[in-house]
């Protein structure tokens, strides 16, 4: 079960990572940090997702 409610949270947070990115794409004057950090957070997470899910 601690593993279900791990992947479920890595899923809610990749999700919230790729919505602010995409709303952030959206904006005419874009942070450069945030979405830098949110695709390191993007890339990270993805990384544990394939690590747990193998």
């Amino acid at each position: 079960m601690p593993d279900t409610l791990r992947i479920i949270i890595y899923i809610l947070v990749v999700v919230g990572a790729f919505s602010t990115l995409i709303k952030e794409f959206k904006k005419p004057q874009k942070s450069i940090f945030l979405i830098s950090f949110n695709l390191l957070i993007l890339i990270g997470f993805t990384y544990l997702l394939t690590d747990k899910l193998m």
